[in-house]
């Protein structure tokens, strides 16, 4: 990662050193933290964790670091707590809003998980999923002491148990895409953009496929079979060709696939059935032109 600003995100539960330790951990590691946000709802067990993390910040434990909190709030208000579907719509928003925001700033983001209920964890990554790029990271925070209690301390001791777990995120946009969801401000929208966005490539690399690298005996073949499922001998009656001939072509055919989409060899049949399901939504569209 490029040393400069950094910024972690991350939720809170009523255990405030679920941030604090993480915070410690990245500035432990080298990561050059210029800001921290938390995002939270308004419950009562939340305040005093709270407050907690902002008696730290004003006592100067962090002096070089920005700190602010976010409240997830949404078209009725702040939210008191995660327990509806208006709630969690309110949550994605707000996390999705933040994580915009500081991606706009094109510094690296540390997403942490450790801290909050699990659906803040579900729903910041799926924010994470739409935003994030390859400079960005989520950690989870496995910390217990010896009698298998999490420790209350808000910052860990030498002899603690504590392993800090980077969180893999299959990201859903390329760099051009991400940056181009960066303008909507609205994660649903931005979500049904990235479908239409990944459903337009997979039908350009269906047609390519069929038009470039194959032949046109190949083509002819592999139409029928996606078309009708015919085993080898119903192909080759079909086409009026040998079984060994229709065994070769589909052979070739395979290889030319897995090369194409990077797909590991899954067998002859293995093969057979993805090719065809990957193929048969194309072929269909194409048939009702």
């Amino acid at each position: 990662m490029p040393f400069h600003h950094q910024t972690l995100i991350a939720t809170l539960s009523s255990e405030p050193q679920g941030i604090t330790r993480v915070l410690d951990w990245l500035l432990q590691q080298g990561y050059p933290i210029g800001e921290l946000i938390v995002v939270h709802t308004t419950g009562d067990i939340i305040q005093p964790a709270l407050q907690t993390v902002i008696d730290e910040f004003g006592a100067g434990v962090y002096p070089d670091i920005r700190y602010r909190t976010v409240v997830i709030s949404g078209p009725h208000g702040p939210v008191a707590d995660i327990r509806t579907a208006d709630d969690t719509g309110a949550l994605l928003q707000t996390l999705y809003r933040v994580i915009r925001q500081a991606r706009q700033l094109n510094n690296p983001i540390h997403l942490s998980i450790t801290s909050g209920r699990k659906t803040m964890a579900v729903y910041a990554m799926v924010a994470a999923q739409l935003l994030f790029t390859e400079q960005d990271r989520i950690w989870h925070m496995m910390a217990t002491d010896e009698l298998g209690v999490i420790d209350k301390r808000l910052h860990a001791t030498s002899n603690e148990l504590m392993e800090m777990v980077e969180v893999p995120v299959l990201r859903w946009a390329d760099a051009a895409t991400a940056a181009a969801l960066l303008v909507v401000d609205n994660p649903w929208e931005a979500i049904q953009h990235q479908y239409s966005f990944t459903q337009s490539e997979r039908t350009r690399r269906r047609q390519d496929f069929l038009r470039y690298r194959l032949s046109k005996k190949e083509q002819e073949l592999v139409t029928l079979l996606v078309r009708t499922g015919l085993d080898n001998s119903g192909l080759a009656q079909k086409l009026g060709k040998r079984e060994q001939t229709i065994a070769n072509q589909l052979t070739e055919v395979y290889r030319k696939f897995e090369e194409w989409w990077g797909v590991p060899g899954a067998g002859i049949a293995g093969t057979r059935a993805v090719l065809i399901a990957e193929l048969a939504p194309y072929l269909a569209v194409v048939e009702k032109r």
